[in-house]
């Protein structure tokens, strides 16, 4: 089973940085499906915050719907 799917994972998050640079997009591990949106994200956000510099906001949407479901700034 792969770690994460575009389709498959609950969650993606989408790093959004200034004009000219080219937006990330990571994908929640598959096997936290069944854990609540909130400590998904929080994981995500923590681990990847950290490591992600000089971006504007980050998305956060539900896969299967792909309707944003939060805003970082």
């Amino acid at each position: 089973m792969a770690f994460w799917s575009a389709t498959d994972s609950k969650l993606k998050m989408v790093v959004l940085f200034p004009s000219g640079q080219k937006n990330q997009v990571w994908y929640s591990p598959i096997k936290h499906n069944h854990k609540p949106d909130e400590t998904i994200i929080h994981a995500m956000v923590k681990r990847l915050g950290q490591q992600i510099k000089g971006y504007n906001k980050i998305h956060i949407y539900e896969v299967a719907s792909n309707s944003l479901k939060y805003i970082y700034e």
